[in-house]
């Protein structure tokens, strides 16, 4: 299946495209809209949080659902041709992610739990975004050395 939805996906941009110059255009124009698709789904996910009554504040997350859907198929997709890149962190892009990010699991400690009640669901949501960037890079070069493993021991078979 991810692959049919990859090879669907290139197919579209190779028949929009008429050269090689464009086709990289395209594929560039794809990734850009990366930052802001994740950013706006994440906005979303925060007004739906402070605006839905009690507990179905929870529905908010369900705003994040495409990006993440999309991100683990790419990632699927990518680490059968290449190992997993290590990037350096993007801190402008981190805060950028958190601060809708913050305001979404305030709304839904706020709204969806009693105010009294709000203090450690707001405390885990800090605590688990702060373990995630810091561990995220370490994971990333751990699973980039498994996976340039595996691809070198499928190259030697």
């Amino acid at each position: 299946m991810i692959n049919a939805i990859a090879t669907m996906s290139l197919n579209h941009i190779e028949r929009a495209s008429t050269d090689e110059f464009e086709r990289d255009i395209l594929t560039k124009a794809s990734a850009i809209t990366l930052t802001p698709i994740t950013f706006l789904e994440l906005i979303v996910a925060a007004v739906f949080a402070w605006s839905l009554p009690g507990r179905l504040s929870l529905l908010a997350l369900l705003a994040i659902v495409p990006s993440m859907a999309g991100a683990s198929l790419s990632a699927a997709w990518m680490r059968r041709h290449i190992a997993t890149p290590t990037v350096r962190p993007n801190w402008t892009l981190i805060a950028l992610y958190l601060i809708p990010m913050f305001v979404c699991f305030s709304g839904i400690a706020y709204r969806g739990f009693a105010p009294s009640d709000a203090a450690p669901y707001l405390i885990g949501s800090a605590v688990g975004a702060i373990t995630a960037i810091l561990l995220s890079p370490a994971l990333r070069r751990k699973q980039n050395r498994r996976d340039q493993s595996r691809l070198d021991a499928e190259l030697e078979d």
